[in-house]
């Protein structure tokens, strides 16, 4: 009797399947993909620039990437969706010979608002960029000589972008660049950000 219970039980294990993977980055894309900022693959650079008695000063300040998350999928008609970004930066030192305090902006963060869609230039189905403008959030916290000070939130302009997206069904890798030339925000016109140079590798993490 027990023998008979266990045959059914037997012959749907051995007839099932596992799920079949995706045959190509198209047919992965066709659902939200994750992908995963590598730090290491990751940089970045905006100039600073402070109101003084003399004029404006200003300096360079590198940008590192601390962690961070792209959710991209397939649109209809051949485009691509970045549906969701948020990017995680190290502290930014501000040189002290901008400001004459030790400064820093702590838990800097980039966040996407909206989707942002475009068609899709494919070579194969396993290779596609896409331009896009990025309406991107920015959230910081100032400190100057170890104190909080309060600085309201910076409001970005949409900032260009070129999303490259390579591989199959099993991995795919993101390379995300953001160009901006000329000033992008600024503060009582005391202080100014400018020039915004990022770019930041992404990839799907390992099954």
């Amino acid at each position: 009797m027990r023998a008979l219970v266990l045959l059914p039980i037997l012959l749907v294990a051995c007839t099932s399947t596992a799920p079949t993977e995706p045959g190509s980055m198209r047919d992965r894309l066709t659902a939200e993909t994750h992908l995963f900022v590598t730090p290491g693959d990751s940089a970045g650079a905006i100039t600073a620039q402070l109101r003084t008695d003399t004029g404006w000063d200003d300096g360079v300040v590198d940008l590192q990437l601390a962690g961070g998350e792209l959710v991209t999928r397939a649109a209809p008609g051949g485009a691509i969706a970045l549906t969701s970004a948020e990017l995680e930066l190290q502290p930014i030192e501000i040189p002290a010979t901008l400001t004459g305090h030790a400064a820093s902006l702590t838990r800097p963060r980039l966040e996407l608002t909206a989707p942002a869609t475009a068609t899709a230039t494919w070579t194969g189905d396993d290779s596609a960029e896409i331009e896009v403008e990025l309406a991107l959030e920015l959230s910081w916290s100032l400190t100057v000589d170890g104190v909080g000070v309060q600085v309201g939130a910076p409001h970005l302009p949409p900032l260009p972008a070129k999303l490259a997206l390579s591989g199959d069904g099993a991995r795919v890798t993101a390379d995300l660049r953001i160009h901006v030339a000329g000033e992008l925000w600024s503060w009582a016109n005391l202080v100014k950000l400018s020039d915004l140079e990022l770019v930041l590798g992404a990839d799907t993490p390992a099954p």
